[in-house]
């Protein structure tokens, strides 16, 4: 993890931004000795363009006067970060982003049409360096921005950041790296190669395309446990539940999945079938059953038939992709070393959750580590000219594996919908 400190050299700060499709995040880093004073984040404002990549994609192509509107609305949001985690007076010297390709184009203002199409390859694959001033950050005339090179497809910057702050390529054994997002990247180091790809997961496990889904915000349930017919809920903040973000999604399914509420095929029973007074929450509706978590006087959440079909396309995706990369490698799900869950949201799921459902084995469970915000973690060690040389060298040596029309994904995708 990173290091604070208050102390600000004189010499300036350096900005990074991990640049997410649902959240930006933000550190303020003292140079030259790289300790990090503060952290930040905040919501992506591109989401009333689309929640995933794709809606943006298709946005951008239909009206590329957008793409300026689009980079100024994530430029807006990194200049509120700036002046919350910048110390007043404070120079900063260069700022460096990290994001998925089409995180990046948008930020530089460069069409996504080339990721509208097959083969899906990138406008650029190389690092972006220009004046931050040019894309209006607020920084001196002389501030560099530098923009992580992309792998291919929709493997971009922040997948080559994450695999430099876990030096994956310096790991013995053979080593995962899953960055759960909307967009999912799956990195794998096994036998002196790196293999990349990414998983459309879509935005459920971001508390999107839930009924009652939100962003983990106060109020958010976060975890779910049932001990016989108890129901308890963990919500941020200690307050009122007013919806479920997508820790609490995992949870709740997992623990319905440990109760016998919801089959392994994803259905949610009917109260007949079920023994217990749990039955008592399940509501049964033409378009499925829906299980209640909460029923308050004017609030309720509950989890939707549509919501459990939601969470098994972005998990199956997850898993086929893993798959894949271990067949590409031409190794076993047994002869994986440790598995990292990265990412500020994946950081937040339990293991055993993710092993419940299917994204994880349980024989991993042992050798899985959180990496919290990884991308942002690798952002801050390119803002020195080492950490950009080994980024660099990262993103030429990945072996891009694109799951689109592979009829092999498309095997494991159906073989993995069940949980």
């Amino acid at each position: 993890m990173l290091k604070t400190a208050e102390i600000v050299e004189k010499s300036g700060v350096g900005v990074a931004f991990d640049i997410g499709t649902t959240t930006i995040a933000g550190a303020c880093v003292s140079l030259p000795e790289m300790r990090v004073l503060k952290e930040a984040a905040c919501p992506n404002p591109q989401s009333r363009w689309g929640r995933d990549v794709l809606s943006r994609i298709t946005a951008a192509v239909k009206d590329p006067e957008l793409i300026d509107e689009m980079s100024g609305a994530v430029v807006i949001a990194c200049n509120s970060l700036i002046r919350e985690i910048v110390p007043i007076g404070a120079e900063i010297i260069e700022i460096t982003a990290a994001g998925n390709p089409v995180m990046e184009h948008l930020l530089l203002k460069v069409s996504p049409e080339p990721l509208s199409r097959v083969p899906y390859r990138p406008a650029f694959l190389e690092a972006q360096r220009l004046k931050a001033r040019d894309l209006r950050f607020e920084a001196g005339e002389d501030t560099d921005l530098y923009a992580f090179p992309l792998i291919g497809g929709f493997v971009g910057g922040d997948a080559v950041a994450v695999a430099l702050s876990l030096r994956l390529k310096d790991e013995k054994r053979p080593t995962l790296a899953i960055d759960i997002g909307t967009n999912s990247e799956i990195m794998l180091s096994a036998n002196g190669s790196l293999f990349a790809t990414s998983a459309a997961a879509g935005p459920a496990f971001e508390g999107g395309e839930i009924k009652g889904g939100m962003i983990a915000a106060s109020g958010a349930i976060r975890g779910v446990s049932i001990h016989g017919e108890d129901v308890s809920l963990d919500c941020i903040g200690g307050s009122t539940p007013k919806g479920i973000c997508g820790s609490g999604l995992v949870s709740a399914v997992s623990e319905l999945l440990k109760a016998g509420i919801i089959e392994r095929s994803g259905r949610i029973r009917s109260r007949d079938e079920v023994s217990t007074n749990l039955s008592n929450r399940i509501r049964e509706e033409k378009d499925g059953n829906s299980f209640v978590l909460y029923r308050g006087a004017k609030t309720e959440v509950a989890l939707t038939q549509s919501d459990i079909r939601a969470l098994q396309t972005a998990k199956s995706a997850i898993r086929a992709g893993i798959n894949l990369l271990l067949k590409k490698a031409g190794i076993g799900a047994v002869d994986l070393g440790t598995i990292y869950i990265a990412g500020a949201f994946g950081s937040n799921l339990d293991p055993e959750g993710l092993q419940e459902i299917g994204i994880l084995d349980k024989g991993w469970l042992e050798n899985i580590k959180t990496a919290g915000d990884a991308a942002l973690e690798g952002a801050v060690l390119a803002l020195d000219s080492k950490g950009k040389e080994e980024a660099g060298s990262l993103a030429e040596e990945f072996k891009f594996v694109s799951l689109s029309g592979s009829a092999h994904f498309e095997r494991e995708f159906i073989a993995n919908l069940g949980f």
